[in-house]
């Protein structure tokens, strides 16, 4: 259940909306004044705030300011009627805030409220990682000098190459690889390989249970295997491949939370002495530090990942979408180069909604987000910019590469039916708009109001199309 704030002045309105989200087990507070609206957001536990969109555009949008103020984590959804100015809803749309249009049905209201308690449950989730990794890191400090120099760094890549650095410190030999499990197929790979023939190795997998790496894997112990001819684990496959002679293997897991996350390996010991049991746990001793790192460096490309990434579609997210844009338009600025914006609403999607089902509706906007990707190349940045809304940031082109690029996303979603993985054939088709700086804007407010407005006039003349803005 959720608690949902109603500000609006017509009240027999905010009633019916009561009803609505009442009878789907959620509480609605009412506030027809904007004096009630900050009693409620002061005093009470308010998960999303319906507010109308007449009263939000008065006096330069300080209501919506000041619900900001007070409760910065609450999703807004606005509903917009046609007794708001045209100018006040333009201003409305460009802002980082969902959107329903009066009058609308109570599946539209839901699904504005669905979508505005799936974004704070995303944030929340997101808040906790990082909160989680900030602890981590506060952990790693009071390691020992060697794990302070692993964590001397979050980037993965640097955190293997370290650990690298250290094993060849420790116990010299010819060769040094990191395996890292691939929990998706179940099986290593080798992420760093030093030595003669190191890169020949990169990218092989071994599965588990393969060679002595595999078997180390598979059972998630230790192992010294002092000639590598008489061993029946050793996979000559890797020595055939790159050339490199194996004669002896030190081998570890690397453990984190009680979970294999890969296997460092080294090979052929330098000197008199064999590979021997000290060498055995110094390798244990610096694994247990780095597969620390490892993890934690995972965690923040997770968290990072997370932080940016929409969790339906795998696109980034809105939020993102407007940091790449500003950063973007200021380039262009700079360099005097063009950039283009495509914004992209689905057709009918309602209908999909209430044929499928919501959470078919959802596979569905993952789907055309898929053959969106597919078209989408650096620099470019695709995102899900709204519930059934995308948004293209195309840097460097202007407008008529963006509209042969919006042409090819049209025909891709209009070609074959979505959902047939589920023995269904639902029919999508796009609305586009396409803005380009200077011609359309000057800033992302602009392009963003301009490619929007092109898009509505697909949506009032026929829809499945493309549109310049004017």
């Amino acid at each position: 259940m959720a608690a949902i704030l109603i500000i609006d002045e017509d009240r027999l309105f905010a009633l019916t909306l009561v009803h609505v989200l009442s009878g789907h087990g959620h509480r609605a507070l009412l506030a027809d004044t904007e004096r009630e609206a900050m009693q409620a957001l002061t005093g009470q536990a308010v998960d999303l705030i319906l507010v109308s969109a007449e009263m939000a555009s008065r006096r330069n949008l300080q209501l919506l300011k000041t619900i900001r103020q007070v409760r910065p984590e609450a999703p807004l959804v606005l509903s917009i009627s046609r007794m708001v100015p045209k100018e006040a809803r333009d201003q409305l749309r460009g802002g980082l805030y969902d959107y329903i249009n009066k009058p609308f049905g109570h599946e539209e209201l839901l699904m504005a409220v669905e979508r505005g308690l799936e974004r704070k449950r995303l944030l929340i989730e997101n808040r906790k990682l990082l909160a989680d990794l900030e602890l981590r890191i506060r952990e790693l400090s009071t390691f020992n000098l060697v794990a302070k120099t692993l964590n001397s760094t979050l980037n993965l890549k640097e955190v293997l190459d370290i650990v690298m650095n250290k094993i060849k410190d420790l116990i010299m030999a010819e060769a040094w690889s990191i395996l890292m499990l691939d929990e998706s197929r179940n099986e290593l790979v080798f992420e760093v390989a030093v030595g003669d023939k190191g890169e020949k190795v990169k990218e092989m997998r071994l599965a588990l249970g393969q060679g002595v790496a595999g078997w180390v894997a598979q059972h998630q112990l230790p192992v010294i295997v002092p000639d590598t001819a008489t061993d029946q684990r050793f996979f000559k496959g890797v020595d055939q491949k790159t050339g490199f002679k194996t004669k002896s293997i030190i081998a570890t897991p690397l453990m984190s939370r009680g979970r294999l996350i890969g296997v460092v390996e080294i090979m052929n010991k330098q000197g008199e002495i064999p590979f021997n049991e000290k060498d055995l746990e110094l390798l244990q001793i610096l694994a247990d530090h780095a597969a620390i790192a490892i993890e934690n460096a995972r965690l923040y490309e997770r968290a990072k990942r997370l932080a940016i990434t929409d969790d339906l579609t795998g696109l980034f997210n809105s939020r993102h979408c407007d940091l790449f844009m500003r950063e973007a338009l200021g380039e262009a600025q700079r360099q005097k180069q063009p950039l283009s914006i495509i914004f992209i609403d689905l057709d009918h999607m309602k209908e999909v909604d209430d044929t499928y089902g919501h959470l078919l509706g959802g596979q569905a906007l993952k789907e055309v987000a898929d053959r969106i990707s597919a078209l989408i190349q650096l620099p470019d940045m695709a995102s899900r910019y709204g519930g059934d809304e995308y948004v293209i940031i195309l840097p460097g082109k202007g407008a008529e590469a963006a509209a042969k690029l919006a042409e090819d996303i049209r025909q891709a979603i209009a070609a074959e039916p979505f959902l047939t993985g589920h023995k269904l054939s639902c029919r999508i088709t796009a609305s586009i708009g396409i803005a380009a700086f200077p011609r359309h804007g000057s800033t992302t407010d602009e392009l963003l109001s301009q490619a929007d407005k092109a898009m509505y006039r697909v949506k009032e003349t026929g829809k499945n199309r493309i549109q310049l803005a004017e």
